[in-house]
């Protein structure tokens, strides 16, 4: 019984917002591209003055919403044929004021256009008239389920021409070693609401592989009916990932012995060999590690530990940049008649990566390069990744003093190992 009630008690509302800032809110990415044509203003007018509404046509844009999802707003110009200082407007619990000229008062704001609330004019606390808008039929896009959401392949069903967006953020649960995803969901629509009217955006909590259903109501044809929302949850979250990669590289060398004299090998096509790990700390820092060995006459091993700290983000969340602070340490042979050389060197780094690449969820754009710090050693490690589950990754590595240079380029392809903790 207790088991029922704890998932009952998580389906509802775990969060009460009286209005959504869209004012403030940063800009999304236009994953439905609403204009005018699909949309009417409706003014209610209560009063003998004359009250005009029109959308700025350039407007429609979307905004995200507490880093989760999708809203779209638009800028609503409105126009009273009187110049009196008396009228304002009020708006999701916020006050504002009209400009005036000779003949009329003026003002433009936000409107949130998947948020039900009414615009009032007033003067002073009388009602002048009534401003909302509502979707016309059109044949566009009705459902948007946000990147957010992509890993958990939501489904949502008994939808009957409602627009609806939904988002997801996933928390870790449980003891460390044992942690468990709950994926919270947050989604809102302009024609359908809870039976109890509360405020929006509506939260959900999965915890296991059960669908949630809410009984919901049409504000415009109030027909009653429910909701279902699907969600794919995995058993176990990780914070320490594995994979390993392979293929074809080039593998030039080069030494010089103690009377000048210098050798050179230079193999077109030679095995490679990777391994990758990151350790998650948090949303934002990680822990990762990698080691590239190519070997034929030569031997090559690039090994190296970094902390990696994303410090800015852009094109609505999905383009971040992340400094690499670390240490490698390099190993190479010319062939057996020679000695090796081996040490620690401090290149630092940077690496960006483009979620989403092309619109197709999961599928990342990445790359990076690590520069060396020190004057007396000439190190440089460029790649660029492109992948879902198993990915393509394109990279340059030299690394040399005076007495020896080795340098390596090639493709590879990588696949996700096991993971950990």
């Amino acid at each position: 019984m207790l088991k029922q009630f704890s998932f009952i008690l998580l389906i509802l509302p775990t969060f009460c917002f009286s209005a959504i800032d869209i004012k403030n809110s940063p800009l999304g990415q236009n994953r439905i591209l609403f204009n005018h044509k699909d949309t009417k203003i409706i003014i209610e007018n209560e009063s003998d003055y004359k009250v005009r509404a029109i959308v700025e046509r350039s407007s429609f844009e979307w905004v995200r919403v507490n880093e989760t999802f999708l809203l779209p707003r638009v800028r609503l110009k409105i126009k009273v044929n009187s110049p009196e200082s008396h009228f304002h407007i009020n708006y999701k619990s916020a006050i504002y004021n009209f400009q005036q000229n000779k003949k009329n008062s003026y003002a433009e704001l936000y409107y949130s256009l998947f948020e039900k609330d009414k615009l009032l004019i007033k003067k002073n606390n009388k009602i002048v008239a009534t401003i909302y808008i509502k979707f016309r039929e059109h044949k566009k896009q009705k459902l948007l389920i946000d990147y957010t959401c992509s890993r958990n392949s939501i489904e949502i069903s008994g939808l009957e021409n409602e627009h609806l967006s939904i988002g997801c953020k996933t928390r870790r649960i449980g003891n460390f070693g044992k942690e468990k995803p709950m994926l919270e969901v947050q989604w809102i629509s302009p024609e359908l609401q809870i039976l109890a009217d509360d405020p929006v955006p509506y939260h959900a909590a999965f915890l296991n592989q059960r669908p949630i259903t809410v009984k919901v109501k049409n504000v415009y044809t109030n027909k009653v009916k429910d909701i279902t929302i699907k969600a794919k949850i995995p058993k176990r979250l990780h914070r320490l990932f594995t994979a390993y990669g392979y293929g074809p590289y080039a593998l030039h060398t080069k030494i010089e012995d103690d009377k000048n004299t210098k050798s050179v090998k230079k193999t077109d096509i030679a095995p490679a060999l990777f391994f990758y790990l990151n350790y998650k700390i948090s949303e934002t820092t990680s822990i990762r590690g990698f080691d590239a060995a190519i070997f034929q006459e030569s031997v090559f091993n690039n090994a190296g530990i970094y902390l990696g700290s994303d410090f800015g983000h852009s094109l609505d969340n999905r383009l971040y940049f992340t400094t690499l602070l670390g240490v490698q340490y390099l190993y190479f042979k010319f062939d057996e008649n020679e000695t090796e050389v081996s040490e620690p060197i401090f290149p630092q780094g940077i690496e960006f990566m483009y979620r989403h690449a092309f619109d197709i969820p999961n599928y990342i754009i990445s790359g990076g390069l690590f520069l060396s710090t020190s004057e007396s050693i000439d190190y440089e490690n460029i790649w660029i990744r492109w992948g879902k589950n198993y990915f393509w990754e394109l990279n340059l590595i030299t690394w040399g003093k005076d007495e020896f240079e080795a340098r390596t380029w090639g493709v590879s392809v990588g696949f996700p190992f096991r993971g950990f903790l």
